[in-house]
């Protein structure tokens, strides 16, 4: 009985693993799409340069 727990508990683990890469996938898009807003918008002020820099910096 024992054998059979320790075998089946990498099937339980793989489904969450794959929903947690999927959402890490789309807060990474997300964060693309506010870094590419972000540097369309900095071409014009240099003030949004700064803040798009420190942006990457932290994140």
């Amino acid at each position: 009985a024992h054998e059979c727990q320790i075998r089946s508990a990498p099937v339980l683990v793989l489904p969450r693993l794959q929903r947690f890469s999927i959402t890490l996938k789309r807060r990474q898009r997300a964060k693309i799409n506010i870094i590419l807003a972000l540097c369309q918008q900095s071409k014009s002020s240099p003030l949004m340069r700064t803040a798009f820099s420190l942006f990457h910096f932290f994140f």
